[in-house]
C-alpha cells in the first residue's frame, strides 16, 4: 500500500517506517492515521521481528500540525494520536524510535512509545507545549514512569532543550549512534534482535509489561504461566536450550 506521508520499507525480518512530511514531518491528523494503518498491516505478521520509526537525518518530527490543534478537531487529533500509542502497545514486534537531528513534542512522544530509543549524538529533545498553554499527554504518562520525576517535570514544565545526551544518562534513551555511522551503528543494534527467536522476544517483552502495570504477586503469577504455558511450548524454546546443552549455536524457526 502507498502512503503519502510515510514510507513504508520491509527488508527480510525488519520493517522500517519513515515519517515523511518534510520539511518538519509535523503531524496532522491524516498523517497519524496513516501511521496507524501502517502499523495496524504490521500487527501479528509472524515474518518480522522489528520495526524501526525514523524520521529526517535533520528532522524526526517537530510535533503535532498545531493548525489542526483547534476546537473543530482537537479531539480527532488527539484521539488518533493516543490510538497511535494503543497500537504500538498491543504490537509483537519489538519496536525501536530512531532519531537524527531534533524531535520536539509529539514527535518525541512517538519516540517514547516505542519499546527501545536509540538517537545521535547532538539530537535535541524538546516538549514546548507549556508556551503554547497547552501540556504533551503521552509523555506525561511515559516519562515519569521511565526518567526521575524531578528531571520529567522540568522537562515538561519548563519545555526546554535537551540533549540525546542528557536522555541517555536519565535512561530515557538505550544507545547514542554517531551522526556519519548512525545507519550501520542502527543496523548492528537491530541485528542484536534478529538473531534471536521473534516468538521467545515477544514473550520476553510481554513478560516485563505484565511487571511495569501488576502488582509484584499478579506479576509473578502472570509471567510463571507466559513461561510455562507459551515460552515452553514453543520449538523455539527447546531448541534454545537444547543447543546451549550441546555446545552449538541454535537454529531459530520462530515458532
Amino acid at each position: 500500500m502507498a502512503y503519502k506521508n510515510l514510507k513504508l520499507d520491509i527488508s527480510g525480518r525488519v520493517a522500517s517506517l519513515f515519517i515523511d512530511r518534510p520539511p518538519a514531518n509535523l503531524l496532522t491528523i491524516s498523517a497519524i492515521e496513516q501511521i496507524n494503518e501502517a502499523l495496524l498491516s504490521l500487527h501479528r505478521r509472524k515474518d518480522l521481528e522489528v520495526l524501526v520509526i525514523r524520521g529526517g537525518r535533520e528532522v524526526f518530527s517537530d510535533g503535532l500540525d498545531i493548525g489542526e490543534l483547534v476546537p473543530a478537531t482537537a479531539q480527532r487529533m488527539i484521539q488518533v494520536f493516543v490510538r497511535l500509542f494503543e497500537t504500538l502497545r498491543m504490537m509483537d514486534i519489538i519496536s525501536i524510535a530512531a532519531v537524527e537531528g531534533r524531535a520536539q513534542g509529539a514527535g518525541w512522544e512517538i519516540a517514547l512509545g516505542t519499546n527501545l530509543f536509540v538517537a545521535s549524538t547532538g539530537a535535541i529533545f524538546s516538549l514546548a507545549h507549556t508556551s503554547r498553554g497547552i501540556f504533551p499527554p503521552i509523555a506525561a504518562t511515559i516519562l515519569p514512569r521511565i526518567a526521575p520525576r524531578r528531571m520529567v517535570m522540568e522537562w515538561i514544565l519548563t519545555g526546554r532543550q535537551v540533549t540525546a545526551e542528557e536522555l541517555h544518562h536519565h535512561g530515557v534513551v538505550n544507545r547514542l549512534f554517531d551522526p556519519a555511522r548512525f545507519d550501520e551503528l542502527l543496523d548492528d543494534f537491530v541485528a542484536e534482535f534478529t538473531s534471536k527467536s521473534g516468538p521467545v522476544l515477544a514473550l520476553a517483552k510481554e513478560a516485563q509489561f505484565e511487571a511495569y502495570y501488576s502488582t509484584f504477586s499478579e506479576s509473578v503469577a502472570r509471567i510463571q504461566s507466559l513461561f510455562l504455558r507459551d515460552l515452553m511450548e514453543l520449538e523455539d524454546a527447546r531448541e534454545g536450550l537444547n543447543a546451549e546443552r550441546e555446545g552449538r549455536a541454535p537454529v531459530w524457526k520462530n515458532r
